[in-house]
């Protein structure tokens, strides 16, 4: 009996280290969720300093964001930036990018300064020989038939 008590008195200490101790599990979320909601808030901090007021629909722009994010690359960023018409909310949508998919900036940086140096963005678009994903030639089709 005594060999065994003296097993476990041995063992449990072992058993302890291994599971990780007496870290809180609870503690390590909390601190991510903190973390989290500090970013959300850094995020509104922008956006309120973009639009120079508090009064905006959050949940839209991190909607947008989300979309946005899947636009990787420097084509798909030019055929949405000069489809759209008019660039003028390319900082609010710069922020939402570095906030929510920082890897995407520089193809979207790309695209911008590719768009306002155009003396006709369309012809990024519906130029001759311009070459459009699938996806970017449907968009694209009915703003380069009715230029």
């Amino acid at each position: 009996m005594r060999a065994l008590a003296l097993a476990l008195a041995l063992l449990v200490p072992a058993l302890t280290a291994c599971s990780g101790g007496d870290e809180d599990p609870s503690g390590a979320a909390s601190a991510v969720a903190h973390e989290e909601d500090q970013a959300l808030a850094e995020w509104r901090s922008a956006v309120e300093a973009e639009l120079g007021s508090d009064s905006f629909d959050f949940a839209s722009i991190q909607q947008d964001a989300a979309v946005d994010c899947l636009r990787t690359d420097s084509s798909a960023w030019t055929v949405e930036l000069a489809l759209s018409g008019d660039v003028a909310t390319s900082e609010l949508t710069r922020v939402g990018l570095e906030h929510a998919c920082g890897d995407v900036v520089p193809a979207f940086d790309e695209a911008l300064a590719a768009v306002e140096a155009a003396a006709d963005p369309l012809e990024l678009v519906c130029g001759p020989d311009v070459e459009l994903s699938a996806e970017d030639s449907v968009k694209a089709e009915l703003v380069c038939a009715h230029r």
